[in-house]
């Protein structure tokens, strides 16, 4: 019967210890939306299954000082364009749903358009302006391309001698050709009369494509590209062909407003004039690379074992995702580590303790945990990887259990003998015995005592006759012990 009793003894303290050491499961994404994660160049997407994955944010033009005149991304209404040279009279209406970069796009439908005004000297549409280089460029979406819709569309006034003459730009549909005009842009020093066209390929309705427009003044070839690839191209010379006899573009005397989507129906986003002629082509929605880290995440116990680590990732193409984490049991370095981190440059340097999902082992432990991300546009075909969620399967290393039963008594020599039974813990390394004159407060001289292995320890010099009050702790064999709770306190008077 004694035996039997004993078995279910041990029964009841394995199973107590074993439900202690339950695996738990952590979740960065999915449901709480990544909250309190740092993102640089990322942001949130409805992805499959109804998760909020993490997307490479869309390449987003920016003005260039010095050579930007006029920038338009059309995410937001604004008083100015990007380069401060223009003031917007006219908004369109915004799509966040149809756009090509950033966050949204202009959408017209025929009665809306963009109002520009040169009110900064120096602006290529302020007057009495000599062009040199130039690049046109922007993002199109035509719901369905019909006769005389605008672009640009822009008029003026020049004077030479007494006489008046007209200037315009136009980029206009016809025959589902986007086509380019100039009257007396262009010009001779001894005539201002002038007239040049080129038109490109078709245009396909319901697509994006980017259209660039640029001009080298050395050659005067004028080039028109469609995605990229060159779609037509003319000399703005005396003869058509190359030369050195060039016609160069210049403002007159009263420029008009320069107006964008008149008559159109579609969306149009990233609209750009450059004062050079741009090699590099703005046709790609992914050029830069992005990553993210978590908030420090709390096992909630010093050493805790990291089971698995998981990303759910969608990486189209060639694109891809590197996860990583760094595990401490430090606080302050989980903060210190977190405020450092900055993408590749942390995880590729020589003393990096960052480690790959996939380089997980027996040392992954600790209380603090950092997630963090690396994310590559497949830069061929244009595509951006999507991250779902990054799961932590981890096991909190609890701290071990205190004696369950504790006992003092007095020798003849006036020593106190003071024992428990050891702990059910099965990796403690030994105990810590706390001791005072008042009980919870264990301030006196020799506590606590450190025992290693044996469950009882004899003190010496303890007054007679006064109350004294003792407690156990269990700790751990470790680089960062773990301590278990007190145990039930005790008093004896010697």
């Amino acid at each position: 019967m004694k035996i039997k009793h004993t078995l279910y003894l041990m029964i009841l303290q394995t199973l107590i210890f074993s439900h202690s050491l339950h695996p738990e499961t952590l979740v960065l994404g999915a449901d709480d939306n990544w909250q309190g994660t740092v993102l640089y160049n990322l942001k949130t997407s409805a992805g499959k299954g109804g998760f909020t994955d993490l997307v490479l944010n869309r390449s987003e033009l920016a003005s260039t000082p010095g050579t930007t005149d006029l920038l338009l991304t059309f995410n937001e209404p604004k008083q100015r364009d990007q380069s401060g040279n223009y003031a917007v009279k006219e908004h369109p209406e915004f799509s966040s749903t149809y756009f090509k970069s950033g966050g949204g796009s202009a959408t017209f439908d025929r009665e809306h358009r963009v109002v520009l005004e040169a009110d900064r000297k120096g602006s290529l549409f302020s007057p009495h302006t000599n062009w040199e280089d130039f690049t046109i460029e922007f993002w199109l979406y035509p719901a369905n391309p019909k006769e005389g819709e605008s672009i640009i569309q822009w008029k003026g006034l020049g004077r030479k001698g007494e006489d008046i003459y007209s200037q315009s730009i136009l980029c206009h549909f016809t025959n589902r050709r986007l086509v380019w005009s100039f009257s007396n842009i262009f010009q001779m020093p001894d005539s201002p009369e002038s007239y040049y066209e080129i038109s490109g390929d078709p245009i396909l309705p319901r697509q994006w494509n980017h259209h660039m427009l640029r001009y080298d003044s050395h050659t005067g070839m004028l080039e028109y590209l469609i995605n990229g690839q060159p779609s037509a191209i003319i000399y703005t010379t005396d003869d058509g062909n190359e030369s050195n006899t060039v016609y160069t573009p210049r403002v007159g005397d009263e420029p008009g407003e320069l107006v964008i989507g008149e008559g159109m129906t579609g969306f149009l986003d990233e609209f750009r004039i450059e004062r050079m002629f741009l090699e590099d082509l703005s046709t790609k929605q992914y050029k830069l690379p992005g990553y993210g880290i978590s908030p420090v995440l709390d096992l909630k116990f010093t050493d805790s074992r990291i089971n698995s680590l998981t990303a759910l990732e969608n990486s189209r193409g060639n694109s891809a995702v590197f996860p990583y984490y760094f595990t401490t049991n430090s606080l302050l370095e989980a903060e210190r580590i977190k405020m450092d981190f900055s993408g590749e440059e942390t995880v590729l340097s020589a003393d990096t303790r960052w480690k790959s999902f996939d380089n997980l082992n027996e040392e992954s432990r600790g209380r603090y945990l950092l997630l963090a991300f690396l994310m590559y546009p497949d830069m061929k075909e244009d595509l951006s990887p999507g991250l779902s969620f990054l799961e932590v399967d981890y096991t909190p290393s609890l701290p071990p259990l205190p004696p369950a039963y504790i006992f003092a008594e007095t020798n003849e020599r006036g020593e106190v003998r003071v024992e428990w039974n050891p702990s059910a813990s099965p990796d403690v390394a030994g105990y810590l015995l706390f001791f005072g004159e008042n009980p919870g407060e264990y301030i006196y001289p020799g506590s606590p005592l450190k025992i290693e292995k044996e469950n009882y320890t004899l003190i010496e010099g303890l007054s007679p006759f006064k109350q004294y009050f003792f407690a156990v702790k269990s700790y751990t064999d470790s680089e960062s012990p773990r301590y278990s709770d007190f145990s039930e306190e005790i008093s004896i008077r010697p």
